[in-house]
């Protein structure tokens, strides 16, 4: 049957190449057939004299057509004699380098791929995992928590998520079955879910316009903006290689749908180095990270009560509750986390339903440089500080990018939702007989006294002797508060007393390994503002409030019904931001941006013009390196006061480099960075911007009453949203797409953009 249809298309291939695209497209849906097919036609084509294609630029999607062949012939079986035919076609002697990178990969159950990628830097994997997300209870082993129970959503059974641990170029394949069943405040929001890789690039591969078996923006795991919510008895694949931009670094994984990452759904992330830098690093292994988060008494996730590294912890002697119990308890919750002072009261919690234990990292190479990555899988604003025992540590990379190794002697690291530190230790040659702690602590940045804390062991060992692990020794909250730590890095931004604090190492402070090429070359700039919420008291309702620019996004109200991604062509109506273009006349490095219609004039009178629309920030795109990157400016500005949130904003698709980053002890506003910013000789770029060697992250902290410049790339066609990574504030509309480029026509993405539109 297989073969009867491709000679059918093939047939219908005698048409020009455009026309038979579109209508090929059409009969492969209803034959039910895969996308490598429309290699005959590409094939046919070129023999038949009817269109020569040299390449992309004059056959588009003539490379990507290739590598869908070589994918579907992989792993087909019944159809290995028909398609080894049609692979022998197409994979030329000229192309055959492209085309059929595969035959040198190995596939590996996911698992196998955790290994010495130092040994064969040239060998790559495809690594195949497959996680089935389901509600099951906690309790029991490999998901034990703090160590009461109730009800948990889990990757094959574990808290936290299965490790992908695997090497730089592996490439990486994960099926995600979803079997959850029940009501949606039960599974944290719905029983449809996503996964996203946070940190993964996951560009477009040049070679291709559009599908991709290498993965791209449609494997990026979010609803509504990349794909349709994988409903429950569902399956989705996702894929993401080292041409996706996924260098080696400490990454994560997690739903981004509702609250489930924040009941269990989420895990580590590690992409191992080729090669070792014994200047830097002598023990580097994947095992050495610490899943950092929270945990709550119920999938609701009101109130903090517990952290866990690595799915482990105790519950501690005291929980807490409202102190006023009187006051309505739904406006209770949305103060606190709208970052308001209220008051908790502490009460003994119930005894533990299980015990559990404390993580261990072990330290078999005493005197030695050891890695370690620490990872905030947190959900909500809950910031957590990290320090060692007796040890003091360096840090060289940051959201898995490399920094100077000149960063060290710190004492202590502070991390937010979403972002990753990865340290070194340098290991004692002699040490004492217990082993040494890693004080987990958290207190609430806002005045309300809750007061969290944990504990992993660092235990080393020696040919003579290994260190003890005291089984019942207890986390001690108070020991932890009172901790002496000068030098520390990654502070919340929240306070003005703590900025200028020559021991206070801010990511601003810190620098990248490698120079950013053109940085000092900005298209334009963008000013987003984070509001003070109690301007904006009357929307801050269950569903939304949360903002950019008094524009808020909540989900899913305020999302598309077919994805950013599949808009073709994009949906501009209820669309809100800004949509920058090449300009046609002037620099080719400039551009002119005008305003979506959805809120302009303001439609919605809520104070100050606060508008519910889809907020979109649109940049052409280009990706060509012999003259960029070339770059767009946001400049973040929070005026939350002092003490207020610090938001962590995460950028998907791309990292950004810090440029500046201050903080002021009044009231600031958009027009107060505006003035700041224009007021010089120039006209533009008044505010200090640092251009050599700023560093890269996917996640930044916007200081209260202060403001962050970070400029990223065009090079990533696609839709990509930015939030704010604290849950309850990118449910309820802190959300925002930047859109690289414009879809062609159906999944396409060309991204080209033309001048002038």
């Amino acid at each position: 049957i297989l073969s009867t249809n491709c000679q059918a298309l093939v047939k219908f291939a005698s048409r020009t190449y455009i026309s038979a695209m579109k209508t090929l497209s059409l009969l492969i849906t209803a034959l039910g057939l895969t996308e490598g097919v429309l290699e005959v036609e590409l094939d046919y084509c070129e023999r038949q004299g009817g269109l020569e294609c040299r390449g992309e630029d004059e056959c588009p999607g003539y490379l990507e057509m290739k590598l869908s062949l070589c994918q579907l012939w992989s792993r087909s079986d019944e159809r290995k004699g028909l398609l080894q035919k049609l692979r022998n076609l197409v994979c030329n002697k000229n192309e055959r380098k492209v085309c059929c990178a595969r035959e040198t990969e190995e596939e590996e159950k996911g698992e196998t791929c955790n290994r010495d990628c130092t040994k064969d830097p040239t060998e790559t994997k495809t690594c195949r995992f497959t996680f089935v997300l389901q509600q099951l209870f906690s309790g029991k082993p490999g998901r034990l928590a703090d160590g009461m129970k109730r009800p948990v959503l889990v990757y094959n059974g574990q808290l936290a998520g299965p490790t992908i641990a695997v090497c730089e170029g592996d490439r990486v394949v994960v099926r995600l079955i979803n079997i959850l069943h029940g009501s949606s405040t039960q599974l944290g929001g719905s029983s449809s879910t996503t996964l996203h890789f946070h940190g993964i690039r996951e560009k477009q591969p040049s070679h291709t316009s559009g599908w991709s078996s290498d993965g791209g923006p449609w494997s990026d795991g979010v609803p509504l903006v990349t794909q349709c919510p994988t409903p429950s008895g569902d399956t989705q694949t996702y894929i993401f290689s080292g041409i996706n931009g996924a260098p080696a670094g400490t990454y994560w994984y997690h739903s981004h749908m509702g609250r489930q990452r924040m009941n269990g759904a989420a895990g580590k992330l590690i992409i191992m180095e080729r090669k070792k830098d014994h200047t830097r690093v002598d023990v580097d292994l994947p095992e050495n990270s610490l899943f950092l988060q929270e945990w709550y008494n119920n999938t609701a996730n009101d109130i903090q009560q517990s952290l866990l590294i690595n799915g482990k912890g105790k519950r501690g002697k005291h929980c807490y509750k409202p102190s006023d119990d009187s006051e309505n308890y739904d406006e209770f919750i949305s103060n606190f986390k709208m970052g308001k002072q209220v008051s908790f009261t502490k009460y003994l919690c119930p005894p533990p339903h299980i015990s559990t234990t404390y993580e261990v990292f072990n330290v078999k190479e005493p005197g030695q440089k050891y890695r370690f990555r620490i990872i905030g899988g947190i959900g909500d604003d809950v910031p957590i500080r990290v320090s060692i025992e007796d040890h003091k540590f360096s840090v060289i990379a940051t959201d898995a990018r490399d920094v100077i190794k000149s960063a060290d002697n710190f004492d202590a690291l502070w991390v937010s939702a979403g972002e990753r530190y990865d340290i070194v230790i340098n290991t004692k040659k002699f040490f004492q007989k217990k082993a040494y702690k890693i004080n987990v602590y958290h207190k609430n940045q806002h005045g309300a006294n809750i007061e969290l804390c944990t504990l992993a062991w660092l235990r080393y060992s020696d040919t003579s002797s290994t260190q003890i692990v005291p089984l019942h020794y207890e986390a001690n909250c108070a020991a932890m508060a009172k901790e002496v730590l000068p030098r520390v890095l990654n502070p919340v931004p929240n306070k003005f007393s703590d900025r200028h604090n020559p021991n206070y190492i801010y990511p601003v402070n810190l620098k990248a390994m490698h120079q950013a090429p053109n940085i000092q070359e900005v298209l334009n700039t963008q000013y987003i503002t984070i509001p003070v919420y109690e301007e904006y008291f009357p929307l801050l309702t269950p569903y939304g409030g949360f903002m950019f620019n008094n524009f808020t996004m909540p989900f899913a109200e305020d999302y598309p019904d077919i994805p950013f991604l599949f808009q073709s062509p994009s949906k501009n109506t209820k669309r809100c931001g800004v949509r920058c273009v090449w300009n046609s006349t002037g620099s080719p490095r400039s551009t002119k941006c005008s305003k979506f219609p959805a809120c302009d004039p303001p439609k919605f009178k809520y104070p100050n013009n606060a508008c519910y629309c889809q907020h979109v920030i649109q940049q052409p795109w280009y990706d060509d390196s012999s003259d960029g990157p070339y770059w767009f400016e946001i400049i973040l500005i929070n005026n939350q006061p002092e003490g207020g949130i610090a938001h962590p904003i995460h950028h998907h698709g791309g990292w950004f480099h810090i440029l500046g980053m201050d903080q002021f002890n009044h009231p600031i506003s958009r027009k107060t960075i505006m003035q700041m910013d224009t007021n010089c000789k120039k006209k533009k770029e008044c505010l200090s911007r640092n251009y050599k060697y700023p560093v890269f992250k996917d996640v930044i902290q916007v200081p209260t009453n202060g403001y962050v410049i970070f400029r990223a790339p065009i090079d990533n066609r696609g839709t990509w949203i930015v939030h704010c990574h604290i849950n309850y504030h990118i449910e309820r509309g802190m959300a925002m797409i930047f859109q690289i480029g414009e879809p062609d026509w159906g999944a396409r993405w060309s991204g080209r953009v033309v001048h002038g539109a």
